[in-house]
Parts: C-alpha cells; sequence; structure tokens
C-alpha cells in the first residue's frame, strides 16, 4: 500500500499492511512488511513498524537497512529512530558499509544529519588491508574518518597497533595516534604518543617519548622517521641509542638507523656513553657510527676529533673503533691518553677492557710515556712498543719492548732529589707506585748511568719523540666537547 507524503517530516514510501487503532494507539500507526521511511534524503526500510506520528518517531523490526547518498549503507536488526532530532539507534548484528569501510557491531547511534556514526560497546572495521577494533568510535562519513577509542587495535598483515586514541583515514589509510601507541612486527617494535603511520606506503612519523626497538637496541628521539619498505629510520632532537646487549648508550640530535645492516649513524653532537665497573666513559666525536662487524658483533666507530673521559683514563685520537668482540677500544691518528700523572702515546693505541674494568694497554710503535715531577722535570719511557697494566683502573705496570730508553728522578727517604736515572735497555719492565716509578727490571743487558740534574745531557732531557700534550688533558667529561 503506498501513502501520499504526509505533514509530519518523516515519509511512509510503503508498507504493506496499516493498521490504525484510533481509541486505543491514537498517535501510533503499524506497519508491516516492505515498509520504508524516507527522512533527509535517508531511505530507511524494515519488516514492520511502530509510527509514531505525532512525535515523528518511529521503532522499526527486522531486516533493518539504512540508505544515504550513494556511499552509507547500514543494517541491523531493531531502530529507534527520532526525526526531530535526526538520530538512529540501532541494535544487534549491525554492519554500515561505506565504500571500502565496513564496520559491525550490536549498538550503533547514526544521526541522519551529520552522517556521524558512534558506538560504545565495541566494534570492528575493516578495510582492503587492516582489521581496526575499539571499544568506543565515531565514523565521521563527510570527513571519511574513523576515530577509535578505549583498547584500540590495528591488525595488518606485516604489524599489529595498539593505542589508546586512534584516527584512520579511509580515504588515504592514514592512522593518527593520540596517546600510548605500540606497533608490533617482526622486525621491530615501535612506541610512541603521538604521530602517524600510513598503511599503504609503510612511512610513519612519531612523536612524544617515541623509540624504536630492533635487536636488543632502542632508538629515541624527539621526533622519529621511519620507512618500513627500505628499513630506515631517522631521529632528531634529544635523542637517544641504548644498547642493552653491549650495556652502551650514544646520545646526539640527529640519528640515522639503517635497518638490513642493523647500523645507526650519529651525526650531530653524538656522545658515546658506556659503564665500567664503578667507572663511565665518555667520548663525543663529529660522527659515531654503531654496525655489526663481519661476525655480527657490535663495533663503535668515531671520526674526526675523538675525544674521551673516565675518572682513571682520559684520551684523544682523530679516529677510535670500539670493538665488542674482544672487547678492546683502539685509538688511531696522533692517539694520546692520560692516565693519574702519566702522559701515553703511539702510532697506535689498544686498551683491552675486561669485565668492564681496564685491564691492559698497548701502544705500538714510537711508544712514549712521560710525567712530570714536582721539580719541574720530565719523567720518560721510551721503546719501540709498551704494554701497560691497570688494577682497579689504576696503571701499575709497564713492559717495554723494543729501544727502550727511560730517564726519571731519584729521590731519597726525605723526597729529595738525588739524581736523574738514565737507562737503555731493549726490554725492562717498570713497576708503579703510587703514580711514581718504584723498581725498573732488565731482560737484557742495561745500560744505566746516574747524572746530577746540572750534568744531565740534553739529549736526556728530551727523549726523541717526546711531546707535551698535558695542556690538552681532558679532565671532566664536560671537556670532551672544547675544542
Amino acid at each position: 500500500m503506498l501513502f501520499a507524503q504526509e505533514k509530519t517530516n518523516i515519509e511512509i514510501l510503503n508498507a504493506d499492511f496499516t493498521y490504525f487503532d484510533q481509541k486505543r494507539y491514537p498517535d501510533i500507526r503499524r506497519l508491516i512488511g516492505n515498509v520504508e521511511f524516507k527522512h533527509k534524503g535517508a531511505i530507511m526500510s524494515c519488516d514492520s513498524a511502530w509510527h509514531y506520528f505525532k512525535t515523528d518517531q518511529f521503532k522499526a523490526f527486522n531486516n533493518i537497512s539504512i540508505n544515504q547518498g550513494d556511499s552509507i549503507f547500514l543494517t541491523g536488526n531493531f531502530l529507534n529512530y527520532d526525526g526531530k532530532t535526526k538520530n538512529a539507534v540501532i541494535r544487534e548484528n549491525i554492519t554500515l558499509k561505506d565504500n571500502s569501510v565496513i564496520l559491525h557491531t550490536d549498538e550503533l547511534e547514526y544521526s541522519i544529519e551529520s552522517s556521524i556514526a558512534s558506538y560504545k560497546k565495541g566494534a570492528s572495521i575493516t578495510d582492503a588491508d587492516n582489521i581496526l577494533t575499539s571499544i568506543r568510535g565515531n565514523y565521521l562519513s563527510a570527513q571519511k574518518l574513523l576515530i577509535f577509542k578505549e583498547k584500540v587495535v590495528l591488525v595488518n598483515p606485516d604489524y599489529t597497533i595498539n593505542s589508546d586514541t586512534l584516527h584512520y583515514q579511509t580515504m588515504d589509510e592514514i592512522a593518527y595516534f593520540f596517546g600510548p601507541t605500540t606497533i608490533d612486527s617482526d622486525e621491530n617494535i615501535i612506541y610512541c604518543e603521538n604521530g602517524w603511520y600510513n598503511t599503504i606506503t609503510d612511512i610513519s612519523q612519531f612523536s612524544q617519548n617515541a623509540y624504536l626497538w630492533n635487536n636488543n637496541q632502542q632508538l629515541s628521539g624527539d621526533s622519529l622517521y621511519y620507512d618500513r619498505n627500505i628499513g630506515y629510520g631517522l631521529a632528531v632532537e634529544n635523542i637517544e641509542i641504548k644498547d642493552t646487549l653491549n650495556d652502551f648508550k650514544i646520545f646526539g640530535e640527529r640519528a640515522e638507523f639503517f635497518e638490513y645492516s642493523d647500523s645507526s649513524i650519529i651525526t650531530e653532537n653524538p656522545l658515546f656513553v658506556v659503564e665500567f665497573d664503578e667507572d663511565t666513559l665518555y667520548m663525543h666525536a663529529d660522527t659515531i657510527v654503531a654496525n655489526l662487524d663481519s661476525s655480527s658483533h657490535r663495533q663503535i666507530k668515531a671520526y674526526s676529533s675523538s675525544k674521551f673521559y673516565s675518572d682513571n683514563l682520559s684520551g684523544k685520537c682523530k679516529e677510535l673503533y670500539y670493538y665488542t668482540r674482544d672487547s678492546t677500544i683502539q685509538l688511531y691518528n696522533l692517539p694520546v691518553l692520560w692516565s693519574d700523572d702519566y702522559q701515553l702515546s703511539s702510532d697506535h693505541i689498544v686498551i683491552f677492557l675486561n669485565n668492564n674494568t681496564i685491564e691492559r694497554l698497548e701502544l705500538q710503535t714510537n711508544a712514549f710515556i712521560l710525567s712530570k715531577d714536582s721539580l719541574n722535570f720530565y719523567n720518560q719511557i721510551k721503546g719501540k712498543n709498551m704494554f701497560g697494566f691497570f688494577k682497579r683502573n689504576s696503571l701499575y705496570k709497564i713492559n717495554v719492548m723494543g729501544n727502550g730508553q727511560t730517564v726519571y728522578v731519584i729521590k731519597d727517604e726525605q723526597d729529595k732529589l738525588s739524581g736523574i736515572n738514565t737507562i737503555y735497555c731493549s726490554k725492562m719492565n717498570i713497576t708503579v707506585n703510587d703514580k711514581n716509578i718504584d723498581r725498573i727490571s732488565f731482560q737484557n743487558q742495561p745500560s744505566s748511568i746516574i747524572y746530577p740534574i746540572e750534568e744531565l745531557p740534553i739529549e736526556w732531557k728530551r727523549l726523541e719523540g717526546f711531546k707535551n700534550r698535558l695542556s690538552e688533558r681532558i679532565l671532566t667529561k664536560e671537556d670532551v666537547w672544547k675544542d
């Protein structure tokens, strides 16, 4: 049976049967069979309905459908519609379709006027590649925007996103995060409290406590860019790389991460920090690279003007390498160390660590050790190669191998000068006690002469290769930043 347009705003387009009881239900009309309503351009249909024509409302039952425009198609089992507020409440087995988006829930409020759908008891949304679920949410059809709140989960074949609040733009398939968010995949874990992820291009940007966790390393910064396609990440401002396996951190203002080679490069104000027993080493350079060697052990490379400081050892060089495979720190290109009162230098220096303590070091080629005595004289040890040994991170023994020369002050029991000892010996072992040379033992026949200080030949005052760099000494961790 067809009806002409009534005075009410809601048009009844069709009903197979109509029942009206003027005496018992003067304000209600009962409609049964292929019922169709029209309001504000939306077509609503059902199997049966109660039409409250004076209040401009109706209740509909079974095979509910709402079509609005060319895109919105909404189905369910029960419908309450208010023509004055233009709000529809649908219950049970609800499906909302809009182009490629499909929403499923058991209770939904839909505004005909604003084309906004809202749910509060959980829903799932699917599109071509993603499944999204949350407890509460809104779908803004005009903006093609989904707003998810409370226990939000986005499942993609390559990753899973868990968030507190997530906005999803259905046209370009970009997810926007607000609040604590975790993106979990086989390659890595990403955390942020603000950001976006393009689910089509797999390019993303994160901020607010953002970090990327990969293979025992965490990369964080004020802003984190990530391209999953090529495994590339970029962190800027207040960056930190934390290596939990090798127990070190790198700080800076710009870091690039290359996932496939498991490497990072820090190019703005980098600072490498590693914890020793009862000590911490701070190292700064123009550029620091953290990558894997051929045996998949982590290594750190510092280029151009590397400087480092710890309570018991500091130094500088042009190039520095830290190898976790054998726990060594290697210095190249004008390297120099300072330990206690000693300056140590050679063409190549190797520091050996054991259980996070300095165990020994090697001065390879043109090795030279000097210290300034209280009498303004320089104690000096020179040789082809030297080996220094540490206890509790303090130098206690030096072995000289090849072309050894030593010149040092001899003092009596009252700490007064008694002479200058000069020694030639190709191999010698030197014991250091309380920062002073205590005893020297020789493996080959030595040549030794003790001079009064005023008679010391000039060639012994400054041994060949002598270079005083004590003024360059790094005395605090802040000094690593000084030119």
